[in-house]
């Protein structure tokens, strides 16, 4: 089947692909395309595997380093090798099938090629290419990846596979000889999880044959294979990213000229040792994250492969600089493509994500270029060179294409839509769709060009369904097509046909059509002139089969046909241009439209491509009369290719009979036809409300009425305090049960509701953004500490840090084996068991019980010291949890706390039962302390008022008085600190947030504008008045004794002798009541005084009060502190002992299976060193036999040829001698000599001549001229010239055997050499090892022995350090007791001062933080009201709304007018709710009422039954015989009771023999000791013992 196809170019190319092909040869591939390119010519040429004699797709590929040959195996099962001679692309040589499938293939430096199989063994193949023969396979159990195999540069390579599962690197070396060959494992090294992101290309091989690594921090390593270790050589001291050195990140290393690059995603590094160590030559800076490999070739070069396919060289200038400078570009991804028409030239569209290309389709080169930023869809003319383009920002841009090299932008339209993800474009209607799934028209206009925003298809029944595709003809005639599930995700298929015509009448008529089957794809084909009859071609879903219907000018739809096509699986889409091309995961059909051997169109196709690997394809089109064939990939990925002649190697489709008789039209019936009206966007417009007259009129009225009212109710007041002169109950007399007063107020809420309502909502939006920003903080804060600070004193303290949630996940995670029993304990539910166990522990001894217990309660055994309460150690029993903590009982140290799991869990039940409520507890005191400095604050503050009102009071009376005035003294006002409320550190003010309004744009508010003119209005002066004065006005004495008394009217027209008897009563009377006035006010101002002390004497008390409590709470605050502490210590002390002997017991383990491995790797070296050996003997052998042949050959010269010619003896001996002048070093390697000795050998071979270097072919070249008649001299004839030439040709060939067996020699016994160093390295690790073992040992045994003890001192002189211990009191001083204390002393007040400076620091670094917060909210705020202000000038603002700010209080007069007919209306509107509302109460309680009564009889009748039922039961009581019940219980319980009693007994017997067995003997053998001349009792004088005894005993 030939379905061959010329490649003309691709745009992108697949990452990692690049290889060397020779020295001056890169390859890049692209799926089954291999792309050449000449480095030196920039020649470019492809390779395509696609048949059975090129090779079937390619699967692993690979290149030679130095000869121009490039292998691939095959994809399918059991696949083939193919080796390729570059430039010709002739087949070198061909590897039989020997495996599943590769996963990678690797050539040597030299015949060699290297093979890992894939799944489920992995073999590892070692072939000869050039026999293609198989010397040696090894499974390897290592699933590799490709590109994963590294191999050395040496004649005998070694071979490394990285096993990242188990990160270790294996390295495999191949011993061969002639007869025998096979895979030795040298090593197996491990690596830590620092090489897991470099894993794909962190191992190279140097030029000095050693294998090094590198790590996610760059770091170079040697490994070492002897040593099984990684040695460090290099690592990168300091960078411009310095802060990114110590962050994984993939590296890669690359051999470069006896050095290696060292490469990241930002920088690369070339190091190359020198004088014993790596330095770095140049760097490598900038940008390099698209940088998928870099290559290094043999002439020096490297290259680098960049995304999508770009090939870059690092050049290195003069400065030590270096830089990637592009030598191969590549293209860029393509998100879709169109075929133009009007165009003459063979072009195509290409559509990039920031512009639109045309390309040539047979060179690929760039005829012109339109940038559109952020592109997403596009769609062409059908006929005309117009192309539309969408736009992630919603824009569309029309595009004409002159010629196409001359593009021009005609218009461009922004929507103010979501992103396009969809186009349709037909004359003169364009259909989109946005990122919402809603469609859009706009309108094509030509004269002049211009896009208009049509309308948009936006009903409910277009929102409920899933849209599969539309299509656009036409009409126009936009089908759509759905599916009712609307939950169907891409790229779904479709049940439903919408139909969808408009026209200048504004109506959108839509018909629904069900279609016969679920399709996954729809296409037509554009007619050349009008569009009568549309024809389309449906893709079943899930099926080989398509369908063709035929869409007419009645919008009739009919079935035409269904076909079955020759895919070999599930059609995915479809194209049609001239024929119909259909695409699947196998490949692509082209079926023509009309063929010789069809009578019915698309019934015959043939393969245009076949794939072998799974590609999703997008768009595949065949253009120019299939002349070429255009796939595009999902992965953006375009091919274009050359097709050829289509007339062969056709299929034939297989006809599907419709459901009709054949000839009969078979027409999809419609199922509804729907007409729906919609306004074009360009004629919608605002809404404006507009009032007439009469509203402004009513508002009128009522603001007249409220003036009225408001001027009635002042009058009335004060006439009524004018006469009557009583100021109580003027709130009730006036303003209560006001029934008008009382329908004011509710008016005025009514309006204000709106108003209300979105100022909450705004309330609530700055409250809610508070909340998130204090969430935000506090989110990862395990806890937060506050802290109670004494008023005008130093003492202060903290809370303890308390988890938000118990977290029960800890005790999940370890299955703590008592930690249901500690639940169960601090119930109290072991109470019974409790008491039966010192019974126990008085037979059983110290360790007795320990067999029936659970495992692992050892804390409940703990043993205090005598005298001492014993407690649980996790129930607490005291009144508090502390004096629970500091009971002497637990002081003690648990030494059968063990293993890591015991601490762990040890650990969670303290935190769980005693810490946690420990600090809860404190907690509590600390609210509490934290709630009485609050009140002592209010109290305080309450009390300041008080003082200002005394002092005022005091300074009125001095007054009064006429004496002199004081100046009021400052009151200390207590505050909050920063850091004893979490809120001052991060709370935001109002201000500082915004608050959105909720409501949509373009909304007129009218209830909101009333409610803001209600605010205006002067009825709120009225409702002040009501608020001001709602209370009780009283006469106090205070206040009178401030008032003078009046001077009588007749003191100042007459003089005091001009009084009558009546004015000097009135005077005396005046007198009298100015000097009780005086009296009056010295005797409250006395009482002033007396206030003032007491109040001052109140606050201090209530100050002192709170400080008291600070400092108690305090210093139980350290005592809490100092039994966490301590409890913390003492179990981190047992745990740094318990983890220091598991680290030793671990480090022991892993030195005795470095041992282990080490004897192994001993023995296998010893089997290697046995073979090498036998190995050298044969090749010495072999030396000798060919030295042998070589004196053999030239004895026969000397002995039987130069006699036949005793004239030339002279001159044949010195051209016998001679040879063609030679470069240096260009017979360098066993495979050359061997290959130039074949050729001069002059034996036909069957296999393929090897591809020799350039120089040794010229060296036989000038030999085959020194073997030319010419040169033969004179006097020799031809005979004896040909005789000699093969006699030098057979000494030539026997010296290049030669040099080719001492090249194998010297290479045995380099490796020989290179075997017995790495065995005397592995000796010396093995006694090194067993050393660090032994010291390993040792050290835990002098761990186990000593412990360290904790001691807890209560008061004393002398301090005791945990972990020290005193040994020598020779140097030891004695001192007085008050020398000690004073020392003491001054430590405790440096401490002090050390406690305060640290305060200080952080309370210095809270305002920091604060400050910082504060500065950050600043710039945010700042950043808004830029944005905000730029948004604000950037608005377009109509002169309408400008007149109406610059005239606002014309305008705001005239929009009050209508505010009296809105109260009338709104009343109404409230009316009708509210009995709309009563009605549905009544509803619900008519229902509730039916239900009771239906609960009350199904009541009553199950009251019946439980009567019954307990009759019953009291029958059955009556017959029971209750005796004979309590006899059978009481003989139960006996004989349980003696089961019980005898178990017991029993366990005694079996814990106490072997203690009295062990006394007897000791008795026995003191009676010898003593008496030793009495003999032994027989062994039959002994009693007999019990078989269960000796069976208990071990």
């Amino acid at each position: 089947m030939n379905i061959t196809s010329a490649v003309c170019w691709y745009n992108i190319w697949d990452k990692n692909t690049i290889m060397s092909v020779g020295p001056d040869v890169l390859c890049v591939r692209n799926g089954n395309t291999a792309k050449f390119i000449n480095m030196q010519t920039k020649a470019v040429s492809y390779f395509k595997a696609e048949t059975v004699s090129t090779g079937l797709n390619i699967g692993s590929f690979t290149g030679h380093n130095r000869f121009p040959l490039f292998a691939f195996s095959e994809v399918t099962l059991r696949p083939s090798i193919y080796i390729y001679r570059y430039p010709d692309m002739t087949k070198f040589s061909t590897i039989p099938p020997h495996s599943l499938s590769y996963s990678d293939i690797r050539f040597t430096e030299f015949d060699q090629l290297i093979c890992i199989g894939s799944y489920p063994e992995y073999p590892l193949y070692v072939y000869n290419y050039r026999t293609a023969t198989l010397i040696v396979e090894q499974q390897t159990m290592v699933p590799s990846v490709n590109r994963s195999l590294v191999v050395s540069f040496n004649s005998l390579p070694s071979m490394v596979i990285f096993h990242k599962r188990e990160m270790t690197i294996l390295c495999y070396e191949i011993c061969t000889i002639e007869k025998e060959s096979f895979l030795h494992k040298v090593s197996e090294v491990e690596v830590s999880k620092d090489y897991l992101k470099s894993c794909d290309q962190f191992l190279s091989f140097g030029d000095d044959n050693n294998l090094y690594a590198t790590n996610d921090f760059g770091h170079l390593v040697l490994v070492d294979v002897a040593c099984f270790a990684l040695k460090p050589q290099w690592q990168p001291t300091c960078t411009s990213n310095s802060e990114l050195v110590e962050i994984h990140r993939a590296h890669s290393l690359t051999c470069h000229r006896s050095g290696f690059l060292i490469a990241n995603s930002t920088n690369g590094f070339y190091v190359k040792k020198k004088a014993g160590a790596f330095q770095v030559e140049w760097t490598l800076e900038g940008s390099l994250r698209g940088v998928s490999r870099y290559l290094s070739n043999t002439n020096g070069e490297i290259y680098a492969q960049q995304d999508p396919g770009h090939i870059e060289q690092v050049v290195v200038d003069k400065n030590g600089m270096a830089t990637l400078q592009r030598v191969a570009p590549a293209g860029s991804p393509v998100i879709t493509f169109r075929i133009l028409q009007g165009l003459k030239d063979e072009c195509v569209l290409l559509l990039h994500s920031d512009k639109v290309a045309m390309m040539d389709l047979s060179k690929g080169n760039t005829l012109c270029e339109v940038p559109v930023p952020d592109a997403s869809a596009m769609c062409n003319h059908r006929s005309l060179a117009i192309v539309a383009v969408g736009t992630m920002d919603g824009r569309l841009v029309l595009i004409q294409f002159e010629r196409a090299t001359v593009p021009h932008v005609l218009c461009d339209l922004n929507c103010d839509t979501p992103a396009i993800v969809a186009l349709e474009f037909n004359d003169t209607w364009i259909v989109f769709q946005d990122h919402t799934k809603m469609l859009h028209i706009v309108q094509v206009d030509n004269r002049p060009h211009k896009l208009t925003h049509y309308f948009e298809m936006n009903q409910p029944e277009i929102a409920k369904v899933f849209i599969h595709s539309f299509l656009l003809a036409d009409g126009p005639r936009l089908m759509v097509y759905i599916n009712r599930n609307r939950q169907t995700k891409r790229p779904g298929s479709a049940t439903e046909l919408w139909l969808c015509s408009w026209g200048k009448d504004r109506r959108l008529h839509r018909r629904e059509y069900i279609l016969p089957k679920e399709y996954s794809f729809f296409c037509v084909q554009p007619p050349v002139g009008r569009w009568a009859l549309i024809e389309i071609v449906a893709i079943e879903h899930n099926s080989y089969n398509y369908d063709q219907f035929a869409l007419n000018e009645k919008d009739e739809l009919q079935w035409i046909a269904s076909s079955k096509s020759a895919h070999y699986s599930y059609i995915l889409g479809a194209g049609m241009t001239k024929h119909l091309v259909t695409w699947s995961l196998a490949g692509v059909l082209v079926h023509f439209k009309q063929h010789k051997r069809a009578k019915k169109p698309y019934m015959i196709c043939r393969f245009l491509n076949l794939a072998f690997e799974t590609e999703y394809l997008l768009r595949v089109r065949e253009c120019f009369n299939s002349k070429y064939l255009i796939i595009l990939l999902a992965n953006k990925s375009l091919r274009v290719m050359r097709l050829p002649s289509l007339a062969d190697f056709v299929r034939e489709n297989v006809y599907i009979k419709l459901p009709v008789e054949e000839g009969v039209p078979l027409f999809i019936e419609q199922k509804t036809h729907k007409v729906d009206m919609f306004v074009p966007l360009s004629m919608r417009q605002e809404v404006k409300e507009e009032f007439t007259r009469a509203d402004f009129l009513k508002r009128d009225k009522l603001f007249a009425m409220i003036k009225e009212f408001a001027a009635k109710v002042t009058a009335l007041i004060d006439y009524d305090i004018s006469k009557t002169g009583k100021t109580k109950g003027i709130f009730k007399k006036f303003c209560f049960h006001y029934k008008w007063l009382d329908a004011l107020t509710e008016e005025a809420r009514k309006l204000c509701a709106l108003e209300r309502a979105s100022l909450e909502r705004a309330a609530e939006d700055q409250a809610r953004i508070r909340d998130w920003i204090i969430r935000l903080v506090t989110r990862d804060a395990v806890s937060i500490n506050y802290r109670v600070r004494s008023i005008f004193a130093d003492a202060n303290f903290e809370s303890f840090s308390t988890r938000r949630k118990m977290d029960m996940v800890e005790f999940d995670k370890y299955r703590f084996y008592d930690i249901e029993d500690h639940l169960r304990l601090s119930l109290g539910s072991f109470e019974e068991e409790e008491e039966h166990l010192p019974a126990a522990a008085e037979h059983g001894g110290p360790h007795g019980g320990r067999e029936d217990m659970e495992m692992g309660e050892e804390e409940e055994e703990v043993e205090g010291p005598m005298g001492l309460k014993e407690y649980k150690p996790f129930v607490v029993e005291t009144p508090t949890v502390y004096e629970h903590i500091m009971a002497p009982v637990f002081q003690l140290q648990d030494k059968n706390l063990v293993t890591s799991n015991q601490l762990f869990n040890h650990n969670c039940k303290i935190r769980y039962y005693l810490t946690d409520p420990l600090k809860q507890e404190f907690n509590k005191l600390f609210h509490e302390a934290q709630q009485l400095k609050q009140d002592t604050i209010d109290n305080v503050m309450h009390t300041n008022e008080v003082l200002n009102k005394i002092y005022d009071n005091m300074n009125i009376m001095l007054r009064l008085l006429n004496m002199d005035q004081f100046k009021l003294p400052e009151l200390t006002v207590p505050t909050l600190a920063q850091d004893e409320v979490i809120k001052r550190i991060m709370e935001v003010d109002d201000s500082e947030v915004k608050a959105i309004n909720r409501r949509k744009p373009k909304t007129i508010d009218t209830g909101g504008k009333k409610g803001r003119l209600l605010l205006w209005s002067p009825e709120f002066w009225a409702r002040a008045l009501i608020v001001m004065m709602d209370g009780v006005l009283e006469k106090l004495w205070e206040e009178e004794i401030k008032k003078d008394i009046p001077e009588p009217e007749f003191v100042a027209k007459k003089q005091p002798h001009e009084y009558n008897l009546e004015e000097q009563r009135i005077y005396r009377a005046y007198e009298e009541a100015v000097r009780l006035l005086e009296l009056d006010r010295r005797k409250y101002l006395r009482i002033l005084h007396e206030n003032e002390e007491k109040t001052l004497a109140l606050k201090a008390s209530q100050i002192q009060k709170l400080n008291q409590r600070v400092a108690e709470l305090m210093i139980m605050k350290l005592r809490y502190d100092f039994a966490l502490k301590q409890g913390q210590l003492r179990l981190l002390t047992l745990e740094l002992m318990n983890f220091g002997r598991v680290q030793l017991r671990k480090r022991v383990q892993m030195f005795r299976k470095d041992i282990n491995k080490l004897n192994e790797y001993i023995t296998r070296y010893g089997y290697l060193l046995d073979f090498w050996e036998k190995a050298l003997v044969d090749v010495k052998s072999r030396l000798e036999a060919q030295q042998t042949r070589d004196r053999t050959v030239e004895r026969q010269f000397r002995s039987q040829f130069l006699p036949l010619v005793p004239h030339a003896t002279h001159e044949m001996t010195k051209l016998f001698k001679k040879r063609p002048k030679l470069p240096p070093k260009i017979f360098n390697s066993v495979l050359i000599c061997m290959e130039a000795s074949n050729k001069l050998s002059g034996k036909t071979s069957a296999r393929t001549p090897f591809p020799l270097p350039g120089d040794v072919l010229d060296f036989l070249t000038a030999l085959a001229e020194h073997d030319l008649p010419k040169n033969c001299p004179p006097q020799v004839d031809a005979k004896t010239w040909e005789t000699f030439t093969k006699v030098r040709r057979q000494k030539m060939e026997s010296e290049l055997r030669l040099k080719g067996i001492q090249y194998q020699l010297l290479d045995s016994q380099g490796y020989l050499n290179m075997l017995h160093k790495d065995m005397s390295a592995l000796r010396d690790s093995k006694v090194l090892t067993q050393r660090n073992a032994e010291e390993s040992i040792q050290l835990y045994l002098e761990k186990m022995r000593n412990m360290s003890l904790q001691l807890t001192l209560t008061l004393g002189q002398v301090e005791v350090s945990i972990l020290g211990h005193v040994t020598n009191l020779s140097n030891a001083v004695l001192m007085h007791i008050e020398d000690i204390n004073e020392v003491n002393r001054q430590i405790q007040d440096a401490g002090n001062q050390k406690i305060r400076a640290m305060q200080r620091v952080a309370i210095f670094r809270r305002q920091v933080i604060f400050k910082e917060w504060e500065h950050k909210l600043y710039k945010a705020n700042i950043a808004y009201l830029k944005y905000m202000l730029d948004a604000i000038e950037k608005c377009k603002v109509s002169m309408e709304f400008l007149n109406i700010l610059r005239n606002w209080d014309k305008v705001k007069t005239d929009r009050q007018k209508y505010i009296a007919g809105a109260i009338e209306k709104v009343i109404e509107q409230k009316i009708a709710a509210f009995r709309k509302h009563i009605e549905r109460i009544n509803i619900k309680i008519d229902a509730v009422k039916a239900e009771t009564l239906e609960m009350k009889r199904s009541n009553h009748a199950i009251d019946s039954k439980i009567e019954k039922i307990k009759v019953d039961v009291t029958f059955q009581h009556t017959l029971r015989d209750t005796m004979m019940e309590e006899k059978r219980d009481r003989e139960q319980r006996e004989r349980m009771q003696q089961i019980k009693t005898h178990r017991q007994l029993m366990e005694n017997v079996r814990r106490h023999y072997a203690h009295v067995l062990e006394l007897q003997t000791i008795l026995e053998l003191l009676r010898l000791r003593t008496y030793p001349t009495l003999a032994p009792p027989l062994p039959q004088c002994h009693p007999p013992v019990p078989q269960h005894i000796l069976s208990s005993v071990p």
